[in-house]
């Protein structure tokens, strides 16, 4: 396989600029491979030359963006590599006044990625058992505040009424997460909602070392940028603070898209590698 040095410039600047880093540094990855290394003994020379310098890429995987500190984004080849070859699934949701909540999932042994109908009550669960969750919303803002606050309102009942499935612990809502992107983010919006938490923390990094375990964090909503820049901001959210993404083991980090696309328009499930928000939640008013 040729060395692609160009390439490789490029990926140990952003190494530098963005909090993917960690992946790089993972011993698991290639590029720390004593094999590699000894294969090519430029590799230590590049990497001290690079200083700030962004390089044209000549990867032959689609770049995509991630989004750094102050809401910049510059692109990803690491992404861009897993995501190579990656197909885009689309799909349509029919929204009804009984089925209005909807759970993704990326696939897994060769079933396709896809949007399913999912009980409102089961969608708060997965909201009780994460770390944090991200909001996003498409369409008229105040119907978006408006889902919200009922998000928040059912979750906070959920997680006082327990039951089985739920984690114990405090809703808290984050009006600031310190990136630079706008939203719906005044406390007083939400802040006569029984039961919640407001935060005032510069950030969700700062807000979670106070927080005991059980905890669950809202994000203020923000508007949707589509599944793969919101699908960036979730993956940087966990490598920020540590966590992992999904929904599928307590105290990891989702997303939930208020009032997403839905029938005629279609929304894509799986692009560019990222998949939809693991919620979908569509307001009734």
């Amino acid at each position: 396989m040729r060395f692609n040095y160009s390439a490789h410039l490029l990926l140990a600047t952003l190494v530098a600029l963005s909090p993917v880093a960690s992946l790089v540094q993972n011993p698991q990855n290639p590029l720390n491979d004593s094999r590699y290394n000894q294969q090519h003994p430029r590799r230590s020379f590049l990497e001290k030359s690079v200083v700030g310098t962004l390089l044209t890429s000549t990867f032959s995987a689609r770049a995509v963006p991630v989004i750094v500190g102050g809401g910049s984004i510059v692109s990803s080849p690491i992404h861009a590599i897993a995501a190579e070859g990656s197909s885009t699934i689309t799909q349509t949701v029919k929204v009804t006044p009984v089925a209005h909540t909807f759970v993704s999932s990326s696939g897994s042994n060769n079933v396709k990625a896809s949007i399913k109908p999912l009980r409102e009550n089961d969608a708060t669960r997965y909201f009780t058992n994460a770390r944090v969750v991200h909001l996003f919303y498409n369409g008229d803002t105040d119907k978006a505040i408006q889902t919200t606050r009922d998000i928040l309102q059912l979750t906070i009942d959920r997680k006082a009424g327990q039951g089985p499935g739920v984690t114990p612990g405090t809703v808290h809502f984050l009006t600031n997460n310190g990136d630079g992107m706008i939203g719906p983010n005044d406390d007083a919006m939400y802040s006569n909602i029984q039961g919640l938490s407001i935060l005032k923390d510069p950030s969700l990094k700062y807000a979670l070392m106070n927080l005991p375990v059980g905890d669950v964090v809202f994000v203020a909503p923000k508007k949707s940028n589509g599944t793969i820049i919101n699908g960036m901001l979730v993956e940087q959210s966990a490598l920020t603070n540590g966590l992992e993404v999904g929904g599928m083991k307590s105290g990891g980090v989702i997303s939930c898209l208020i009032n997403g696309p839905k029938d005629p328009e279609s929304i894509a499930v799986l692009d560019g590698g990222y998949t939809t928000s693991t919620i979908l939640w569509y307001g009734q008013s």
